[in-house]
């Protein structure tokens, strides 16, 4: 039709008067639409093949006596029919009229008649859901025919008369949730050529940003429940907060990341030219990748709009929300930040991997869209080459280290007025222990009106417990979970090792303060609680490094390749942060070679003796099985210590520290209790460790050093049983 809806320069006006003939329908507006519809189906190959159904929805549309009124005058003998009357009383006219009537009836009367009731509606509008349909035409960047479509079902999930002859076979005229026969006949309905309406279905926009859905289990098509809501009026009428959120509320600055300095003066260069700008963020949750985007977003001045993650994790909707924000934005004043957008670049597919996001759609959207968008991942490697060449700029992030948790913490703390307000000592222990990323010790700190009234120990309490919670929400895994303690009652004396660890302690720091070209590496082997992992971190303590623990399940990986990466991406961090590289379980990683029965097990060892010869700081392997170790590599181990089970003077030194301050209410620590204790083999200090937890809660006056014997002496007994049953051992 020509005056088919001008979606792209409506003119919004006021709704006509309603009408006793207007109930049926919400306003004139949809009135008019569907008149329309009914008029364009009457002019095409429907009337041949269906016309007493045409009829019908004439009747239901126009009114029961106008059709009625239209039969007679084509066909006035119908009225003479014995059976009229009972016909006009049970609704059953129509169905009796002959095809060729009907036929006639559509023709001469009723699509003149419709001609003029859609004169005499003339130019009415829906002010409210006219407005609504241009945001979603220009949300979308929706064609004129594709917005057609929309509303046409709109119109078919709100009104009974379009669905009971629209949507309904055998008794209806056809079934538009049919995707095929809508394809096959839509454009008689919306009064457009086959071509057109085949065309604006192959850009296939309205289904891939979930306008329109088609049913799994049924394949039937349909509005989306959000876009009919929307029509009809729920909700606010800006859309921005279906899609995305605007976020600039960051106390950060940009100098409290430790970012490459030569790297960000590019991505400041790439956020202030003009043009498209597709930024990469990736690394581990936690390192801070969110909160960078919110600051350098204001330090630039720039808006930053975050889109939206539907609660349902449905992958269409966040496609839809994408397309949403890029088209909402403006190019000039804001930033787009995509989080959590793996699932989206990812477009590898295996066996065993679907991807849900197809490579040539991705790849379009990067290269088709005019704005500034950063994307954030944890993880790159599954995003293909040809989408990866599609970024301008791409930026790492690591893990925050103690020293620059140290920096930030100091920074808003500054800005606070509380410089010197907590120790040194106290400051460090704070960014040792918890593990969080900028964002969280920021809100740790703002969180409190803290002042320098206020008692320190209280406020530092509320710190470690809003970073403790922090960090546990974030799924923060601990690497270096020893630091928690302090080590001021830490003793060498005691251990039994088959090197004097006070002679190697001295040796390290030389080699700390020593310009290096290698590595120190050595191997900590002995049965489990002999104190392997606690002297380590003691080492870090006195060093003042931090520990960067690894244990194979944080390394080991499903993915072709990816552990190799991890080992060096170890490496690297320990590099770059001068911490003290830690493999815990190293028969885990260091697997014998000439008798492996796995290529990964055989690369694994590889990778791991290819970066201990670049490395040039402090590694450390502990290990409970020396045995399971590759034979090979035990000889770039500088020192290789075996750490025993007690002496009998080593148990005495134990139960002094641990457990004799739990008995003193009781009784004293008699001579025979020391035979007694000295007598018992294969104690290591975690045992005493493990008698300590057990007797915390018990009441001490119930607690003597006697049961405190036992105790230990039943730890050894269950070690001595778990070898019997591991090696089929008999008694």
């Amino acid at each position: 039709m020509k005056d088919r809806f001008p979606w792209h320069r409506m003119h919004i006006g006021s709704s006509h008067p309603m009408s006793a003939s207007r109930l049926m329908f919400r306003s004139s507006f949809e009135k008019k639409k569907t008149y329309e519809y009914l008029l364009n189906i009457i002019k095409s190959p429907f009337l041949t093949y269906k016309p007493l159904e045409l009829l019908q929805f004439s009747s239901d549309v126009l009114g029961k006596k106008t059709v009625i009124s239209q039969i007679k005058k084509v066909q006035p003998q119908i009225t003479k029919n014995e059976n009229y009357d009972m016909w006009i009383e049970n609704d059953e006219l129509i169905e009796k009229t002959s095809k060729k009537t009907a036929v006639k009836c559509l023709k001469i009367k009723i699509l003149p008649l419709l001609y003029k009731k859609l004169q005499r509606l003339g130019d009415c509008h829906d002010k409210e859901l006219e407005s609504r349909l241009i945001n979603i035409q220009k949300t979308f960047r929706l064609t004129d025919e594709e917005t057609d479509i929309l509303f046409l079902y709109y119109l078919l999930s709100t009104s009974s008369i379009l669905r009971d002859h629209l949507d309904n076979l055998p008794d209806g005229i056809t079934s538009l949730s049919s995707y095929l026969r809508f394809k096959n006949c839509g454009h008689f309905i919306l009064g457009l050529n086959h071509r057109s309406l085949v065309s604006t279905l192959s850009r296939g926009i309205l289904l891939k940003i979930q306008l329109l859905r088609v049913d799994v289990e049924d394949h039937a098509l349909g509005i989306n429940d959000w876009c009919r809501e929307y029509l009809l009026d729920v909700g606010k009428t800006n859309l921005e907060h279906e899609f995305f959120i605007k976020e600039n509320n960051t106390e950060l600055e940009v100098s409290d990341f430790d970012l490459p300095k030569d790297e960000l003066l590019v991505l400041h260069d790439l956020l202030k030219a003009k043009g498209r700008c597709n930024i990469l963020f990736y690394g581990a949750p936690g390192t801070g990748k969110t909160s960078y985007s919110k600051t350098i977003a204001k330090e630039l001045k720039k808006e930053l709009l975050t889109v939206k993650v539907p609660e349902e994790d449905d992958h269409k909707i966040r496609l839809q929300a994408i397309h949403a924000t890029i088209n909402l934005s403006d190019k000039k004043s804001s930033i787009i930040l995509i989080d959590e957008a793996d699932e989206i670049l990812n477009t590898y597919s295996s066996f065993f991997f679907k991807s849900k996001t197809n490579k040539s759609w991705i790849n379009n959207l990067l290269n088709n869209h005019d704005r500034k968008i950063i994307w954030i991942v944890n993880r790159s490697t599954e995003i293909d080459p040809s989408t990866m060449r599609r970024f301008s700029f791409s930026l790492e992030f690591k893990k925050l280290q103690s020293k620059n948790r140290t920096r930030i913490l100091r920074h808003e703390l500054r800005k606070k007025n509380l410089d010197g307000y907590f120790t040194e000592n106290e400051l460090l222990e704070l960014c040792r222990n918890y593990s969080v990323d900028a964002g969280g010790i920021v809100n740790a700190i703002s969180t409190f009106n803290i002042n320098k009234k206020q008692k320190k120990d209280v406020i530092l309490r509320k710190i470690r417990a809003v970073l403790k919670n922090h960090e546990k929400a974030i799924g923060e895994k601990k690497t270096a979970h020893s630091n928690k303690k302090s080590f001021d009652d830490y003793s060498l004396k005691g251990l039994n090792t088959s090197h004097k660890l006070n002679e190697i302690i001295p040796i390290l720091r030389q080699f700390d303060a020593a310009q290096k070209t290698h590595s120190l590496s050595l191997l900590f082997y002995g049965l489990p609680g002999t104190g392997k992992s606690e002297f380590v971190h003691y080492l870090g303590n006195l060093l003042e490094k931090e520990v960067l623990l690894k244990r194979c399940s944080e390394i080991q990986s499903m993915w072709v390749g990816e552990t190799e990466k991890n080992i060096a991406y170890a490496f690297q961090e320990a590099q770059e942060n001068n911490s003290i590289l830690f493999f815990d379980e190293a028969d885990s990683f260091l697997f014998p070679r000439s008798s492996a029965v796995r290529s990964w097990e055989i690369s694994f060892t590889n990778e791991i003796l290819a970066q201990l010869d670049s490395f040039t700081g402090i590694v450390i392997f502990a290990t409970n099985d020396i045995d399971g170790l590759d034979h090979a590599a035990l000889r770039r181990f500088k020192f290789k210590i075996e750490f025993r089970p007690l002496t009998p003077e080593g148990n005495i030194h134990f139960y002094k520290n641990l457990l004799d301050p739990l008995a003193q209410q009781v009784n004293a620590f008699s001579i025979d209790n020391a035979k007694q204790l000295k007598s018992i083999r294969g104690l290591t200090p975690g045992d005493f460790s493990v008698v300590k937890d057990q007797f915390m809660f018990v009441d001490p006056s119930t607690i003597t050093h006697q049961k405190l014997i036992e105790a230990l002496m039943g730890e050894v007994m269950h070690k001595k049983q778990q070898r019997a049953i591991s090696g089929f051992g008999t008694a």
